[in-house]
């Protein structure tokens, strides 16, 4: 009688072991294999050593905390804010590899959403109407109409426990309240970041992860050892009928994160390889990938300037240290700085990145957003984890 077996114990091992010692001692060639980015640290920390700049009149709101986003709407000079709970983001916030849903207190999963008169200096809550269960806010869009001057939608990532949506609230302007038109769920929208409107009810997104929180293992492996190249994309999706759809509409990228459409150009930043994104919007919502401007920095949340149509992008000088900052949320701005910076990018010349605003973080520290008022002359920005979560700089004439 013949009998069939398996390889044997040892020559299994042998293989395995050539191969592990392999990666350990020259891990490259492996790494390449499975999607590691190569992001030189040269091309992140470009503006490292820069110093002060336009941060000596800057007033910071404790009205507001930990505010990731901002938006302006220029005809009635408001700016909306995306605000939450610094402490409750330390235990759950999933673009910031915080899982913990049970350590977070239960009435902190109600975040909020503000607005500031820029003209009046006066900071308000919007009342949440019609939204049920958890807002987890994150990146924020506005989308106006032009048949009626006095209503906006206003688009938020929400960081729900029972996964990613965007939330579409309708708000009139001078109103203290927002109220929902739909809270917009597809299965691919998994890790939003940035969200950019469209229309009443479409819009891009950027989703910053590959694996999500109930792939916890490997979510966790995901941000040990990445940068990867297969991590991030961006979506597009429509939700104007009953159904939504969404399909990917970018090739993947490292770290996918800030989104703004300006006419028929979406850009992106990329918060991991130190790079915005320049794509040409086609009839059928793809997009084209037109120019690719090195920063020098990590970027995060992009806004414009209306008066020239050039490019606000926030950035992380020191590169992205997210990990080491969250340990340190009771102390940010006070006892633990970060510095934290802004470009604009000079369309007139290809999108030229020059250093517009420099802190070392005694203003906002870890900054995630700068959004600029060129008609009354203000900055302003907001961090993600701070207390105390947004500013507003007087600026000099000239400056933007």
């Amino acid at each position: 009688m013949s009998s069939t077996k398996g390889p044997s114990l040892f020559a299994v091992a042998i293989p395995i072991l050539v191969a592990a010692l392999g990666i350990l001692y020259n891990p490259h060639p492996f790494q390449k294999a499975i999607g590691k980015a190569h992001i030189p640290r040269a091309s992140v920390t470009r503006w490292s050593n820069s110093t002060a700049l336009n941060n000596d009149r800057c007033v910071v709101h404790t009205e507001a905390n930990a505010c990731e986003d901002i938006k302006i709407h220029f005809p009635s000079n408001t700016a909306f804010l995306a605000c939450g709970d610094p402490e409750g983001r330390t235990h759950w916030y999933p673009s910031s590899a915080r899982y913990d849903a049970k350590g977070r207190r239960e009435e902190s999963f109600r975040e909020k959403l503000f607005k500031y008169d820029i003209k009046r200096k006066e900071t308000t809550e919007l009342r949440l109407i019609g939204l049920e269960g958890d807002f987890i806010s994150h990146g924020i869009d506005i989308y106006t109409f032009t048949n009626d001057p006095s209503k906006v939608h206003i688009f938020a990532v929400n960081h729900a426990r029972g996964g990613d949506s965007i939330s579409i609230f309708s708000h009139h302007l001078g109103t203290d309240s927002v109220e929902l038109v739909k809270d917009v769920k597809h299965p691919a929208i998994y890790n939003a970041n940035g969200v950019a409107a469209t229309g009443p009810l479409d819009f891009y997104i950027t989703n910053d992860h590959y694996f999500t929180a109930n792939n916890l293992i490997l979510r966790k492996l995901e941000d040990e050892y990445g940068s990867w190249t297969w991590t991030s994309n961006v979506q597009y999706c429509d939700a104007s009928d009953a159904t939504v759809s969404c399909r990917q509409v970018s090739d993947t990228y490292p770290g996918a994160n800030g989104l703004l459409i300006d006419d028929d150009e979406l850009y992106v930043g990329d918060c991991r390889s130190g790079v915005l994104r320049v794509f040409a919007i086609q009839p059928d919502q793809s997009l084209v990938n037109t120019a690719t401007v090195h920063l020098g920095a990590a970027a995060d949340n992009i806004n414009i300037i209306p008066t020239t149509r050039d490019l606000l992008v926030t950035i992380f000088p020191r590169g992205e240290r997210r990990s080491g900052y969250i340990n340190h949320v009771p102390n940010l701005g006070k006892s633990f700085i970060v510095p934290g910076a802004a470009l604009r990018l000079d369309r007139s010349e290809g999108f030229k990145p020059e250093l517009v605003y420099y802190d070392n973080g005694s203003v906002i520290t870890y900054m995630t957003v700068t959004a600029v008022d060129p008609y009354n002359g203000v900055l302003l920005n907001g961090g993600v984890f701070q207390y105390g979560g947004f500013a507003v700089c007087e600026l000099g004439k000239g400056v933007v």
